[in-house]
């Protein structure tokens, strides 16, 4: 399955989000650089994304998710055009003791884990200039080649216990 949306006991197959929207967030081009880079991707990677659905209602205490629809169709789009990335989207409030157990508290958040082992997270929305560092990091955990320079590797190498790294950016 290339695309699941879990929230509220509802699971859809939905693999053609991007295309229901005739504008999609990524340009034809630019699309087929995705698909030509996608090709390098040895191992599969699980990319969950949590998001909050859009109320029709005001409620009290909840705040709107603004980028929430975005980040999803940008995922869906991005899934199409990479074969070995497997999305499934989960709504926060319904899916809360599961979010919870993997500490996810906002949206949308990307978590994204390769066969190779790692887990990533990403909150906020990839988009701008977040997109190309989001994007290094997918395919890298795909096992795609991407050029880390020898001495960096060797000290990634010599790391003996895992690493929170936590990466802060501002809107421009």
């Amino acid at each position: 399955m290339r695309h699941r949306r879990l929230g509220n006991s509802q699971v859809s197959t939905d693999r053609d989000h991007a295309r229901e929207n005739a504008m999609g967030l990524i340009r034809e081009n630019d699309r087929k650089t995705l698909r030509e880079m996608a090709e390098g991707m040895s191992k599969d990677v699980s990319l969950t994304l949590y998001t909050q659905r859009t109320s029709p209602l005001i409620v009290p205490g909840v705040v709107p998710c603004e980028t929430c629809e975005a980040a999803e169709g940008l995922m869906s789009e991005l899934s199409e055009l990479m074969p070995r990335l497997n999305l499934t989207v989960l709504d926060l409030v319904a899916n809360r003791a599961e979010a919870e157990s993997v500490g996810v508290d906002r949206v949308p958040t990307l978590l994204f884990d390769g066969e190779g082992g790692g887990r990533v997270r990403f909150v906020g929305f990839p988009g701008g200039y977040e997109f190309p560092a989001f994007l290094k990091s997918v395919l890298e955990m795909g096992g795609a080649e991407q050029g880390l320079a020898p001495e960096a590797r060797a000290q990634l190498s010599a790391l003996t216990e895992p690493v929170d790294l936590k990466v802060f950016v501002t809107p421009t």
